[in-house]
């Protein structure tokens, strides 16, 4: 685990009940802004599969 970046973690709030793009979307800007823990191992294959950058 790395260090959190509390205040992006403060701004930006996973939405309640998230559809897979929503979850998708805060996953990649999570791991721009913070290294606190690493992306789900099936949300960042389900992203690999989609072609998403």
């Amino acid at each position: 685990m790395g260090k959190i970046n509390k205040e992006w973690h403060l701004k930006h709030k996973m939405p309640k009940n998230p559809t897979q793009e929503e979850r998708i979307k805060w996953h990649i800007e999570h791991s721009k802004h913070c290294s606190c823990r690493a992306m789900p191992a099936k949300l960042a294959e389900e992203i690999k599969k989609s072609g998403i950058k």
